[in-house]
């Protein structure tokens, strides 16, 4: 059975083996397979695939809020962080208000 190359050329059993362990060849071929499947998304090939990405991508989260509140969490946990040595209570109230945030941040 002849070997072919990622494109399409045929090649020799030997030259198979530098190949198909070469990881730029292999990189080559994933990049290419997935360039393929979206020529076949937007040509209209593939209409069910793209529909459901479409609808998935309806449910995502708005990214631009989960990274301000991310960011918001981390301020409020570093500050309760950094209270342990003054205020233990304090400092455990603010690290459980922080996870109260975390969770917020997992709605937005």
């Amino acid at each position: 059975m002849p070997v072919k190359d990622i494109y399409g050329k045929k090649i020799s059993e030997q030259n198979h083996m530098v190949f198909a362990h070469n990881p730029l060849s292999q990189l080559i071929k994933i990049m290419s397979d997935r360039s393929n499947l979206y020529r076949d998304i937007f040509s209209g090939k593939n209409k069910e695939h793209w529909e459901k990405q479409q609808k998935e991508l309806k449910h995502m989260p708005n990214q631009k809020w989960h990274k301000i509140v991310s960011f918001i969490k981390s301020g409020v946990r570093i500050f309760g962080y950094l209270l342990i040595p003054f205020s233990l209570p304090l400092a455990a109230g603010i690290l459980v208000f922080s996870e109260i945030i975390g969770i917020i941040e997992e709605l937005v």
